[in-house]
């Protein structure tokens, strides 16, 4: 009897699957049926750990441009090779004695950075190096050095990758990378727009101020709302040209562009905490430790990776985490260690490109049986799993899916990664039902619609496979 019972539950189980498997298929031809995605290029795939079953496919052996859901590579990979408690590391030295009447440090103070992206970031209030030293330097009673400031960098110069756009580079979201970062790398300038479409604007200030640095403003007044300025400039150039327009009859409206050189709005900015003799001192028979600063953890920074789609932080953390494999690593070759890195580990059969860290490149290719085998690693590995999971940010919750299917069933019930550009959209991470969960992919290149009716299309098809899930 009991075997009997046992039969007919399986029997029902396939049948209720079965019905299942049809609904969501019924769902995805509904999706790829809308007039808005007759021109798109779409690939998708969901995945069922349970049975180790793919539940839904379409071109999920194709390339696409990922765009940032990239990142998730990038966050994984950290997680292998660093400790989820690692920090960055910054130090601060000096040579010479310390006179305690006179407060003078008869030497030169050098500043020896490790590439530490949250250094005075505007997401980590709470950190500040600029406070430490200054607290450090007020206990010790120190007021000034005799000798110069140096700032030591380890892994070269400054620099962004070749493979970004020109219209990006000098945006905040394409700042460059380099063991000397400081404040996102980024320059805030606030602008004055007049009433009349068309016309002028002014530059009413600019955070943080460095007189090294010229600002060509090309800015005009105009109809939309949206911030549609955009710099242009490359690293080293301190000439920063802003084009576009911002809306009309705005007072302090502000445009966030990438900085020319890091190094310099850094060492201006500990020359105000001291006062600096600028003499000629060579000679150094040791030195000692004034200040050792550490960033917040990794696992802080990943979730801001992953909730904020921090290029900058992606960058310098893929920097950090091949350092470990290649000394002579550099932005160029990072991704293309990564990528090496994960055809092993995934053992995958068929290629995927990656050139960036943070997916900003349209030279990125990845399919979405790739994205959900990255996926589906991370849940089988216990030693990432929960990590990873905690850095994710939840569909109509949080993050960059924050405004994704609110109020919908997928509320709270997807967790994963967002990744667009013009043309493009594409989400991966895991639909959670009945504590179960189902790795999901979808990458939309090339549609000519508007991005906000393709993220609908793509809502009411997440919708109809959690309701069938």
């Amino acid at each position: 009897m009991k075997k009997v019972i046992f039969i007919v539950l399986v029997l029902l189980e396939t049948l209720v699957s079965a019905q299942n498997k049809s609904a969501i298929d019924s769902v995805l031809t509904a999706f790829l049926n809308k007039s808005i995605l007759y021109d798109a290029h779409v690939g998708i795939q969901l995945y069922d750990i349970q049975t180790r079953n793919n539940l839904l496919e379409y071109n999920s052996q194709k390339l696409f441009v990922p765009a940032s859901i990239q990142k998730l590579f990038t966050t994984v990979t950290s997680l292998e090779l660093l400790s989820n408690d690692f920090r960055f590391t910054t130090k601060v030295l000096y040579s010479g004695e310390l006179d305690k009447n006179s407060g003078i440090i008869n030497g030169n103070l050098y500043v020896v950075c490790s590439g530490d992206p949250s250094l005075e970031s505007v997401y980590f209030s709470d950190y500040s190096f600029l406070k430490s030293l200054n607290a450090i330097l007020i206990e010790k009673g120190v007021k000034k050095i005799s000798g110069r400031l140096f700032l030591l960098d380890n892994k070269g110069s400054y620099s962004v990758n070749s493979n970004w756009l020109w219209g990006d580079i000098g945006n905040y979201y394409g700042a460059g990378v380099s063991s000397i970062s400081f404040r996102d790398n980024t320059i805030e300038v606030y602008f004055n727009s007049s009433d009349t479409v068309g016309g002028p604007t002014t530059i009413s200030k600019i955070i943080p101020e460095n007189n090294q640095v010229t600002i060509v403003n090309k800015v005009v007044s105009g109809e939309s709302n949206r911030d549609l300025a955009y710099g242009y400039g490359v690293p080293y150039d301190s000439v920063r040209t802003i084009d576009g327009e911002i809306p009309r009859s705005k007072k302090d409206f502000k445009v966030k562009i990438s900085m020319h050189d890091p190094s310099s709005y850094l060492k201006n900015e500990i020359e105000q905490l001291l006062n600096f003799e600028h003499q000629n001192i060579n000679s150094i028979d040791r030195l000692d430790t004034l200040l050792i600063y550490k960033s917040p953890s990794l696992l802080n920074l990943l979730e801001n990776v992953n909730t904020k789609s921090n290029n900058n932080y992606t960058e310098h953390i893929l920097l950090k985490s091949m350092f470990l494999m290649d000394s002579s690593i550099s932005i160029e070759s990072a991704p293309f260690l990564m990528n090496d890195y994960w055809t092993n580990q995934l053992q995958l059969k068929h290629v995927f490109y990656t050139v960036d860290a943070s997916g900003l490149s349209r030279k990125n290719l990845i399919s979405p049986e790739i994205m959900n085998k990255l996926l589906i690693y991370i849940f089988n590995n216990n030693t990432i799993k929960s990590t990873f999971l905690s850095t994710l940010p939840k569909a109509g919750v949080s993050g960059t899916l924050k405004y994704l299917g609110r109020g919908s069933s997928i509320e709270n019930h997807f967790i994963g990664k967002s990744g667009s550009m013009d043309g493009i959209r594409c989400y991966a991470g895991y639909f959670i039902k009945n504590e179960s969960y189902y790795p999901f992919t979808i990458m939309l290149n090339n549609f000519s619609s508007t991005s906000k009716k393709v993220k609908e299309a793509i809502v009411d098809l997440m919708e109809g496979i959690y309701q069938n899930l």
